[in-house]
């Protein structure tokens, strides 16, 4: 067959360096092969060996130090503790912000790090800027201990196991629990929670330390002087070399009660000469209740004892992993660590939520191939659509390799990313196989046409592949928490769409050179009908499968949209293989476009009223989240399998009134069916899989929570947000406590919905501003929960000392104050060790515990001399009311409002605004200023991050195309395809009922690189067309002719790609709307605006040269010398 090259003018150009790549492996097709068997291998076992869990690591620049000093009110603590410790941290270079609380006894202090800064180095900085403090504060406060805020440590499975043993039996057997579990694979440490600790107790006699004139401090002294191993450090004697230190540390209970408290020439006394020791266990404090399922009553949780086991993983372990390990050696050797009579229970499972939130994922994932594969089905030929769908798992085993090789996990985030990228990756191989279909048409030779498509395609899908990596490129750099949180979409994303151009130039036209060899074979009519028949089959089963429930039977599985999918996409195929087959261009909807693009571009006033409506409709809206027509969030709410319940009793509540209250809302909770365990924690904080492990926090005695798992979507009528709001209508009408119910929130932190920051010098001041902001958030309907940072008064009694007595009787302040806290709370002199188990020896003057005022007034110091001194001879006692936390921001004292709202009434910026304009009357008083903090800091700080993450992302793309067509203009025609698709992100929000939140605006910025992919190869061939000698509007209309279906199909595939994660997963629902909607928007007004912008600039520029010329011609005013150079 004698093919006429001028009919096919792409047999002229001249070989790019694409062009040229991409017949090396035309030619060497074995060497194909050998690349796609290696990518199998390396991309597989890539795949089996990454690490999963459920979200991505987050790098929190935070660290925090924490001083106890306890008996101390928040007035002291602040002025001798936190200002002291606040000045010398202020120092360390790179700390954004300082913030402390000083409360009752306890002082922290929270470092913010600059974005970049070394969290390890700026820790141990902050511990060599504390090291000499201590000379600074109270000789009674604790040294302060630094600590940085690292995440991942929040517990990958919690047991909780059950007896109606007493506690010290309960608790060994939990040990031998813990030692085998810290001894499987990945392990880090398993944490006890509910146990009481071993504790020796020093019990003092007074009346003895009167005869032998001996002091509570000397006592002291002398255990924690006798209880010491220190080196000495290396010596040689003899020839040989030796380590030497000195060895002291009590090894058994005999060694402390020969403690030598003083010797004297005659006869040492020793510490059980003027003590009873004993060894013997702490009161306790926190008391856990366990609902499995089976409990019916109150008495069924509160009649046993129970110890929580909470399992922390190392960094590099995978969470699904160490739940298999560790089941397989419970079932080895439940009968010797679970004996008869206990009940082991796993109650909280980060593994196996990991493994469904990522095996949906993946279930979505597959339907968005199988809606990929049936595209390209209905859009090209079979063959043809096999080879395109070849390149999905090859790109994605390939992308398996890169992210492992960069330290990725496989987490929701990333799998996502995958997915997003399923429909976007077959783009460069569409138009890539479009136009070896093109060519082949004309009667070129399979590797031919193969070699000379490429080399024409290859620079145009570089640049939208450029594009598309330089939209995602920016989010790379985004700063903080939000950035860490976001950064594997743009990894994930950049990795992926590199292997698939990759594979587009490297494996589709090598494989088309092998597989399209020969041409089209003349079939029987028999076979042809067979073949049509198995195609409609094919695509009626893809359908199917495309929208299923993975998690039913097979049979059960398919969906109503499953049913709905396989009659349209399989009414379309039988069209396709059934109707009368007519040529690309006689096709009804490519004529009827081609007349209706033709009548645009004839007339310059139809162009700009296309452009006009264009830009108004634009306009409009984008003013959609400014005039609240669209709602704006930081994230959307979506259905989670836990909550949690925090009751907080009121100050100088006990332990056993906190176990009431949390009693009655357990009746409560007990009584709804869809419920499936929960753990109650009375006197601490509870134990979350989705909350980092605080191993520095301790107990509270008016602090209680319950931890709630909630049974799966499916067996239960009603979505978590509606369990947790009947919940809160029903602990109303308990009385005596501030019962808050907590939603997990999607996405990393962002604070409080409102959070209002009060700042000023004045204490009184302060209080009295932020009670009046508290009671304005409580008074708006909709906002619930206010809280200030002060809390509620907390009851103090004030020791008021005589000085002038107190000295004429031997004592001081420093002495009664001492005495009084070993009273209370004992001293503890120093630890000593027993089977790797560091044990308090606590001093004590009396073992009976202080339950009245009236007790403590019996009290009886005594002095130096020994002699016993009544409470009320020197002090009295002033019943008073503190705050209970006092805060600071960068030194100065600060108070927080924060309040939740009800998510189904308004947003965090609508709550905002209502607020702002509850107090725009509000007569602050001066010196005191209002700021806001919470989710709309977060929210402003990463919008913000986000408009200049898609600025940089709009100039990047501009750059590149600048420079593949070399036009200052064109880029810009194509760039407007931005606007075009937020046109379709607003609206499809709006009538999706979905808010412009953080994740939808992730989907805007990778529109910039997505969306303008069709424009590029629409001027692309545009310009190939007018320099082969074409008429402008000639070549427009033929270009839309000619790339109407590899545009459709590119647009669909992306579409489709991600539609099923949209329908099925509300928390990425926003990106998938916003992505499908302004891409679909884009696509559509692509084929009518970008023609008409082009038609208008490049009329203009073509009218400004004709007219140049002209006036040269005309006006000669210098002659140059004609000459060829190549350049």
């Amino acid at each position: 067959m004698n093919i006429d090259k001028k009919a096919i003018p792409e047999l002229s150009l001249k070989k790019n360096p694409l062009g040229k790549w991409a017949g090396i492996f035309i030619k060497r097709f074995r060497i194909t092969f050998l690349i796609i068997i290696a990518l199998v291998i390396w991309g597989s076992g890539n795949y089996m060996s990454l690490q999963r869990e459920a979200q991505p690591k987050v790098t929190i620049p935070f660290a925090y130090v924490q001083t106890m000093y306890i008996g101390a009110s928040p007035e002291e603590v602040e002025t001798l503790v936190t200002e002291p410790i606040e000045k010398r941290l202020d120092e360390i270079e790179g700390v954004k912000t300082i913030t402390s609380s000083s409360g009752i006894g306890n002082s922290i202090i929270f470092l913010e790090f600059e974005t970049g800064e070394d969290v390890d180095e700026k820790v141990r900085e902050a511990k060599e800027k504390l090291s000499g403090i201590s000379a600074q504060l109270p000789s009674d406060a604790n040294t302060p201990e630094v600590y940085d805020m690292k995440t991942g440590q929040s517990p990958v499975l919690i047991y909780a196991l059950t007896t109606k043993e007493d506690i010290l039996t309960l608790q060994e057997k939990a040990k031998k629990l813990q030692k085998e579990m810290e001894l499987s694979y990945g392990v880090k440490e398993v944490v006890i929670a509910g146990d009481i600790d071993r504790e020796i107790q020093i019990t003092i006699d007074p009346q003895k330390l009167s005869i032998y004139n001996l002091s509570i401090d000397d006592i002291h002294y002398a255990l924690a002087a006798s209880n010491v191993s220190f080196p000495a450090g290396n010596v040689e004697l003899n020839g040989k070399e030796y380590s030497l230190r000195t060895s002291g540390k009590f090894e058994t209970i005999e060694d402390i009660e020969n403690v030598i408290v003083r010797s004297n020439p005659d006869s040492n006394i020793i510490l059980k000469n003027v003590a009873t020791i004993e060894d013997t266990f702490e009161d306790r404090k926190v008391f856990i209740h366990e609902y499995n399922g089976t409990a019916t009553t109150i008495e069924d949780l509160t009649n046993k004892n129970t110890v929580v086991l909470a399992v922390l993983r190392k960094d590099s372990s995978d969470e699904v992993r160490i739940k298999e390990e560790i089941e397989k050696m419970l079932d080895e050797k439940s009968d010797q660590l679970v004996p008869e009579g206990f009940d082991l229970t796993l109650i909280a499972d980060k593994a196996d939520y990991v493994d469904q939130q990522l095996g949906s994922v993946t279930n979505n994932a597959i339907s968005g191939l199988f809606l990929v594969v049936i595209v390209l089905f209905l859009f090209i030929g079979l063959r043809e659509a096999l080879i395109v769908s070849f390149v999905i798992p090859m790109s994605l085993l390939a992308s398996f390799g890169f992210l492992k090789l960069t330290g990725n996990t496989l987490n929701e985030i990333t799998m996502f990313s995958l997915v997003l990228a399923v429909g976007m990756l077959v783009d460069n191989a569409i138009v890539v196989m479009e136009n070896i279909d093109r060519l082949r048409k004309k009667g070129l030779r399979a590797d031919i046409a193969s070699l000379v498509a490429t080399n024409q395609i290859a620079p145009a899908i570089l640049a939208s592949t450029l594009t598309t990596v330089a939209a995602f490129l920016p989010m790379l750099f985004t700063s903080g928490i939000m950035g860490d949180f976001i950064k594997s979409i743009p990894m994930t994303i950049i990795i992926t769409l590199s292997c698939s151009f990759f594979m587009a130039i490297t494996i589709t036209p090598s494989i088309c050179a092998i597989l399209l060899k020969g041409g089209q074979k003349e079939k029987s009519q028999r076979s042809e009908f067979i073949i049509k028949v198995l195609s409609v089959g094919i695509i009626i089963l893809l359908s199917l499968f495309a929208f299923a429930d993975f998690d039913q039977p097979l049979f059960r599985s398919f969906t109503v949209l499953s049913y709905i999918g396989a009659i349209i996409f399989g009414g379309g195929m039988a069209i396709k293989q059934f109707a009368p087959q007519v040529s690309h261009t006689d096709h009804i909807v490519i004529k009827t476009y081609s007349k209706v693009l033709s009548h645009i571009i004839a007339k310059t006033s139809r162009k700009l009223m296309l452009v006009g409506s264009a830009g108004v409709l634009f306009l409009l809206c984008v003013s959609m989240p400014f005039t609240g027509i669209l709602s704006v969030e930081m994230f959307g709410g979506e259905d989670m399998p836990q909550f949690s319940i925090s009751i907080k009793t009121p100050s100088g509540s006990s332990i056993e009134q906190t176990k009431a209250i949390t009693k009655q809302v357990e009746e409560i909770i007990l009584d709804i069916p869809e419920i499936d365990t929960f753990v109650s924690y009375v006197g601490t904080g509870g134990l979350s899989i989705f909350s980092d492990l605080d191993t520095t926090a301790g107990d509270n005695p008016i602090q209680s929570s319950i931890e709630i798992n909630l049974k799966d979507l499916n067996e239960r009528e009603r979505t978590s947000s509606q369990i947790v709001a009947s919940i809160r209508q029903a602990v109303r009408l308990i009385p005596g406590a501030d019962i808050e119910i907590r939603e997990l929130e999607s996405g990393p932190p962002s604070g409080s919905p409102v959070y209002v920051k009060l700042k000023g010098d004045s204490l009184e001041d302060l209080e009295t501003t932020a009670r009046d902001i508290k009671n304005i958030l409580a008074s708006i309907e909709g906002i619930r929960d206010p809280q200030t940072s002060f809390g509620e008064d907390f009851p103090e009694l004030e020791v008021k000392v005589d000085s002038e007595k107190a000295a004429a009787l031997g004592l001081d302040e420093r002495s009664i104050a001492a005495s009084l806290r070993n009273s209370i709370n004992g001293i503890v002199a120093t630890t000593y060790r027993d089977d790797q188990d560091d044990i308090d020896i606590v001093i004590r003057t009396s073992k009976h515990k202080l339950e009245t005022i009236y007790d403590l007034e019996k009290l009886t110091f005594y002095n130096r001399s020994g002699v016993a001194i009544p409470f009320s001879q020197v002090a009295e006692i002033i019943e008073t009311n503190s705050v209970q936390s006092i805060s600071h921001e960068d030194g100065k004292r600060i108070v927080h409002v924060a309040a939740n709202i009800d998510k189904d009434k308004w947003t965090a910026a609508e709550a905002t605004a209502a607020f702002q304009e509850a107090t725009k009357d509000y007569p602050f008083i001066e010196g005191v200023s209002m700021s806001f903090g919470g989710e709309m800091e977060a929210m402003g700080d990463s919008f913000g991050e986000m408009m200049l993450n898609m600025v940089m992302a709009a100039l990047l793309v501009y750059i590149i195309l600048a420079v593949q067509f070399n036009s200052l203009s064109q880029p810009f025609i194509i760039l407007f395809t931005v606007p075009l698709s937020i046109i379709g992100v607003m609206l499809g929000l709006l009538i999706t009922g979905n808010n412009f939140g953080f994740v939808a605006f992730i989907g805007v910025v990778a529109l910039v690189g997505i969306a303008v992919n069709d424009a590029i190869v629409f001027l692309d061939y545009i310009n190939y067309l007018r320099n082969e000698g074409y008429e402008m509007n000639e070549a427009i209309v033929e270009t839309g002719v000619t790339r109407f279906i590899p545009v459709m199909a590119t647009t669909i595939t992306t579409a489709g790609g991600i539609l099923p994660i949209t329908l099925s997963d509300p928390f990425f629902a926003p990106m998938g709307v916003a992505l499908i909607s302004g891409l679909c928007m884009a696509t559509v007004l692509t084929l009518g605006v970008i023609p008409a912008m082009y038609s208008l600039f490049e009329g203009k520029k073509t009218k400004v040269k004709e007219k140049h010329a002209e006036k040269k011609a005309n006006n000669p005013s210098e002659n140059y010398l004609e000459v060829e150079y190549e350049m």
